[in-house]
């Protein structure tokens, strides 16, 4: 019964959910604009490199990719004429991202074979251009709701499997919230799904991760298959490289019997992505791993990174307990997981790479993370907050909302929903990026906080 009932309620959260962000009106494809191409490479050629489109690289200008000569090397490229002769075109962002995303595709296009003819028979050229290029399997012309649909069922993925690991700490009603929450309350919508950005895989691998550490406490055997997401994650957005060092402290000090069997299933995810950036590349990782856009800690450079360090959580247009202030009581969550012994140690491993990631972005040069809507650089960490926030529903007694702290949280919920609900439906906070050149200091602009642009002026939409 308990099975079937969590089985019931996760396919219903899942299309709920896959549902209203497809819906949601913002598309936003940038930096993620190759993902789909590389996916068609994959499917239709059996690689990845980007050849096969020499008009498109044209018309994007090369944005987004890099040049490999025929003796590995990586070149700057010419955003006029493209890569040397002999050099072929590849996607500068990690290849995680399409691996992921890739037997989503797959799928897609084998229901599409089936029900786009009689679909785009009955539907016509009523359904507008893109949806008549998708319904026709022209993923290219479709490229956007590609990538949304597929970053909806990331999220949704995501939300489900932490549904199911609140489950097994909450009733029914408190994990529905919570996964709710999730999908709804927090950049989770109005950025992860809005284009098939690394942040939405990222977020569903420690989402994986969590389940696996979660159910552990009553099955051993599942610690080390904790090992595959978080390694997987970390070919997805390098960042991750925090989580699965401190899982893997975290086993070793702990867990030292198992600690075998997890590195070898990190090693096992490993070994396919650097056999590829050895074949590609002819060294373990690509160039995106080995950027030097870190600020280095001297004297120099402490006001910028002070400033980095408050503008992300509190920053009226990147600040994360700004633009999702229920997450304020997930550092309670903390506070009495640590009191109660709630999930320890392995909360204090968590809590630690909640810090350092924090500490990571903060330190970024570009910590404003560039056109984006609000925390962006804060979102592959979100399914870690939402994991604190188990302990703090306990204490909260959301079932009593006459008290104080709980109508605190509501109140909380409710700014949270408004400001996620404008960034995924409204163009207009968007075009805040583009109205100030100094992006740093426009941040911290509480006359003009991002998620309100268009609220007061009406011809904005």
């Amino acid at each position: 019964m308990w099975l079937r009932s969590n089985a019931a309620m996760s396919v219903c959260l899942f299309g709920f959910v896959f549902l209203t962000h497809l819906l949601s009106r913002v598309a936003q494809s940038s930096d993620s604009f190759w993902t789909v191409p590389v996916m068609l490479s994959m499917l239709s050629k059996g690689d990845t490199n980007l050849d096969e489109y020499p008009q498109l690289l044209r018309e994007r200008r090369y944005q987004g990719v890099e040049c490999v000569t025929a003796t590995y090397q990586v070149t700057p490229i010419d955003r006029i004429s493209g890569c040397p002769a002999g050099s072929h075109y590849y996607y500068w962002y990690p290849i995680g991202t399409p691996v992921v995303a890739f037997p989503l595709l797959v799928a897609t296009d084998a229901a599409l074979r089936v029900v786009g003819p009689p679909a785009d028979r009955l539907i016509g050229n009523r359904a507008g251009s893109v949806a008549t290029a998708f319904l026709r399997r022209d993923y290219l012309a479709s490229h956007l709701l590609v990538e949304i649909l597929l970053g909806s069922i990331i999220v949704a993925l995501a939300t489900v499997l932490l549904f199911l690991t609140a489950r097994m700490y909450l009733g029914v009603a408190g994990s529905v919230v919570l996964a709710l929450l999730f999908a709804f309350g927090t950049s989770a919508w109005s950025t992860a799904s809005r284009a098939l950005w690394q942040h939405g895989p990222d977020m569903l691998m420690l989402s994986a991760a969590l389940y696996f550490l979660s159910l552990a406490t009553h099955r051993p055997a599942v610690l080390s298959w904790s090992a595959a997401p978080l390694m997987l994650a970390y070919f997805i957005r390098p960042t991750s490289s925090i989580i699965l060092a401190a899982v893997g402290a975290y086993v070793l000090i702990h867990h030292r019997r198992q600690f075998l069997a997890w590195l070898l299933v990190a090693a096992a995810t490993a070994v396919p992505f650097l056999a590829y950036n050895f074949r590609i590349y002819h060294r373990p990782l690509p160039s995106y791993f080995l950027l030097s856009l870190f600020l280095a800690p001297t004297p120099a450079n402490l006001g910028r990174i002070l400033n980095g360090f408050a503008g992300t959580i509190l920053s009226p247009s990147r600040g994360l307990f700004i633009f999702s202030p229920f997450l304020l009581f997930s550092l309670a969550g903390a506070w009495l997981s640590f009191r109660r012994k709630w999930m320890t140690p392995l909360t204090y491993y968590l809590a630690a790479a909640v810090v350092l990631h924090w500490v990571a972005i903060s330190d970024f040069a570009y910590w404003t993370a560039g056109y984006c809507y609000g925390p962006r650089l804060f979102v592959d960490v979100l399914p870690l907050f939402l994991y604190f926030l188990i302990p703090a529903f306990l204490w909260l007694h959301l079932d009593q909302p006459r008290r104080l702290r709980s109508l605190a949280f509501y109140l909380c919920v409710l700014v949270s929903l408004f400001i996620q609900y404008r960034g995924a439906m409204y163009w207009a906070p968007y075009e805040w990026n583009a109205s100030q050149p100094d992006m740093t200091a426009h941040a911290w602009d509480w006359r003009d906080p991002q998620f309100l642009r268009g609220v007061f002026d009406k011809s904005q939409k």
